[in-house]
């Protein structure tokens, strides 16, 4: 489901009268499961994409989850706290600081101080998916980095350098290796004569 989508989705959801729904046209409850479907995003292989396709023939299932998702609405429309239990605690939106700056809404409470972490951490990831991708791995010291510019393909100006000198000296290194043998023939012959001649040494095989 289109991002730009899911609000306006989320209220015409909370709005459902399953039993209407289900002496309305034949459709609509497929219709509204396969919505519900794309909304969740659920792989193949997720325990939770067995139990969707479930409600269609159990659509009394549907009103809780309905009734739940217009508590939090109607949380967000007034401003309010809404609170929720799950197995491993519960989660508290303070509706209030969802547009004022400077305040976290969203908290999770009585879980574990690592799930709490990796669920805030998701939230934000999800809320700035731009963003997202400005977290890069350097591929020269393979270190985690946040991208201060769009382009930016190194963790650090030393990083940079040091792949582009290892590719100047990948890509010019034979004559490099020249240059260095003429100076060296040039110091030889100053110190014992014009005719002395210099063998050069055999190249060893490039680093990889």
């Amino acid at each position: 489901m289109p991002k730009a989508r899911v609000l306006a989705w989320l209220v015409q959801f909370a709005q459902t009268d399953v039993a209407s729904l289900q002496g309305g046209p034949p459709g609509d409850l497929p219709n509204l499961i396969y919505e519900l479907r794309q909304w969740l995003d659920l792989e193949p292989d997720e325990p939770l994409s067995r139990s969707v396709p479930e409600l269609e023939a159990q659509p009394a299932r549907l009103q809780p989850l309905v009734d739940r998702m217009a508590q939090l609405l109607e949380a967000v429309a007034d401003g309010r706290r809404f609170e929720a239990s799950y197995s491993g605690g519960s989660v508290i939106l303070e509706a209030g600081r969802l547009r004022s700056e400077g305040g976290r809404a969203l908290s999770y409470r009585d879980a574990s101080l690592e799930d709490a972490i990796l669920r805030l951490a998701l939230d934000d990831l999800y809320e700035n998916v731009k963003a997202t991708g400005r977290i890069r791995r350097c591929p020269e010291c393979s270190a985690l980095f946040f991208a201060t510019r769009v382009n930016q393909k190194y963790c650090c100006h030393a990083c940079a350098n040091k792949r582009a000198s290892r590719l100047y000296r990948a890509a010019h290194g034979p004559e490099r290796a020249d240059r260095q043998h003429q100076r060296y023939e040039r110091k030889l012959r100053e110190r014992l004569g014009r005719n002395v001649k210099v063998r050069r040494r055999p190249r060893s095989s490039a680093r990889p």
